[in-house]
């Protein structure tokens, strides 16, 4: 209602239909978006600069990131950070790094006043100076603070432990405490038990969401337990260190890779201006696009529809328009309210042999469908090639290695890969890992 009247034209002629496609989830969306980049370079040629995949909130970008770096796809940010990097995300990766090794200085130094607990920068330089003077991690000199904290009256050393006073030990010691007590959780409990138990006893998500960009920042912290939540069929022993391995590997190629031909991963809001022969809008649902906040607010959803046009004609050529049935923690979302706009003879389908049941298929996406709430969905199985002990293999960063054992985790199995030089072993779970047989 509050756009201005124009008269749009093109030369282009009238073009491809949209494709419209309904994922499963967000993992199954952005599976679809790479295998689709992936067919659209091999088979029509389409370079990876031509092509953007465009979303609504930073916190989408997770999934896509993943399945790009696990397909060897190169992509670049922009209009955010990579999400690995974000600082809540840091932030609760290095609790679990301290979870998993306590004595790991450097996850310690960046939590231990993370949410802020009266534990100063004055404070932490003495810590890591009784630390170098005893040549002990950090964690063990708060462990001596507790020791000399218990052998101490109160009333002698002039009411200091080690120089500290009392009431600095005390807030030192509560750190202490609370990291023993995560990693008891560790041990018996599931990774997004584990990481529910941080967010919960650090009081990490109350401070979080009294933060002006709180909400958005907690989204992040929500993809990341919905990451955590793909290890639960692990065991306690093995989930943890399974995540962190491919953490870092994810992580690791991100920095490692420095290709300028590479998808775009962009926001909305920053695509502006911009224009690509190819885009892929994901999250094309109630509560995303438009987003939750415009539900109730006229003046909102106008900025939703008019924010949802400028994404449709970022595309010269080809424009997909993809959605999930679901979300991590979300649940059901109804597909968006902008889609029924679109009159039908401008979309596209086209029907599929082959197709996972419960699924209507057509070209190389999966056609739109309705679903009842509670509707039991029959998903596409995860196909991996699986690998036994003693079969040499190669990854993209790790090089050659043999495989040590290949234990079934779910659909996926946990391998564990004996890498040549300075990798050593290395724990990763196989539907993740680029891992390919080396023929004897």
């Amino acid at each position: 209602r509050q756009r201005r009247e124009k008269s749009l034209w093109t030369d282009l002629g009238r073009g491809d239909p949209i494709v419209i496609h309904e994922a499963y989830d967000e993992e199954d969306e952005a599976a679809f978006v790479a295998r689709e980049v992936e067919r659209l370079a091999k088979e029509e040629k389409v370079s990876h600069r031509d092509i953007a995949v465009a979303y609504r909130t930073n916190a989408q970008s997770r999934p896509l990131e993943e399945a790009f770096v696990r397909r060897n796809i190169p992509y670049r940010l922009v209009g955010g950070t990579r999400f690995y990097e974000r600082r809540e995300v840091k932030d609760l990766l290095a609790y679990l790094r301290l979870v998993h090794n306590p004595f790991d200085s450097v996850a310690l130094l960046r939590v231990i006043n993370t949410p802020p607990r009266g534990i100063g920068d004055k404070t932490v330089q003495e810590l890591t100076r009784l630390a170098r003077e005893r040549e002990v991690p950090i964690y063990s000199a708060l462990q001596l603070l507790a020791d000399a904290e218990r052998d101490t009256p109160d009333g002698q050393s002039g009411g200091t432990i080690h120089g500290f006073q009392r009431r600095t030990v005390g807030s030192l010691l509560r750190f202490l405490g609370l990291l023993n007590e995560l990693m008891d959780v560790a041990q018996t409990s599931s990774l997004s038990t584990l990481v529910r138990a941080v967010l919960d006893k650090t009081d990490y998500q109350k401070q979080l969401l009294q933060e002006t960009d709180g909400e958005e920042r907690m989204e992040n912290v929500m993809q990341l337990l919905a990451v955590t939540l793909q290890y639960d069929e692990l065991t306690p022993e093995h989930a943890l260190p399974a995540f962190l391995e491919d953490v870092s590997l994810v992580t690791d190629i991100d920095e490692y890779d420095s290709a300028t031909e590479a998808v775009t991963l962009i926001t909305l809001h920053a695509a502006k201006g911009l224009e690509f022969p190819v885009v892929l809008m994901v999250g094309m649902e109630e509560g995303l696009l438009p987003h939750s906040r415009s539900l109730d607010e006229p003046s909102q959803m106008e900025e939703e529809r008019r924010l949802c046009y400028v994404g449709m004609t970022r595309a010269k050529h080809k424009l997909y328009l993809v959605r999930a049935f679901r979300r991590s923690f979300s649940g059901h979302h109804p597909p968006s309210r902008f889609l029924a706009d679109i009159p039908p003879d401008l979309t596209q389908t086209r029907e599929r042999a082959g197709a996972s049941p419960g699924w209507q298929a057509r070209s190389d996406v999966y056609a739109p469908r309705r679903y009842s709430v509670g509707e039991e969905i029959a998903l596409p199985e995860v196909t991996v090639e699986v690998f036994e002990a003693g079969d040499r293999v190669s990854h993209a960063k790790f090089g050659e290695g043999i495989v040590v054992s290949a234990v079934p985790s779910g659909t996926d199995y946990l391998v564990t890969v004996a890498f040549k030089g300075e990798a050593g072993v290395k724990k990763l779970l196989l539907s993740f890992a680029p891992l390919q047989r080396v023929e004897s």
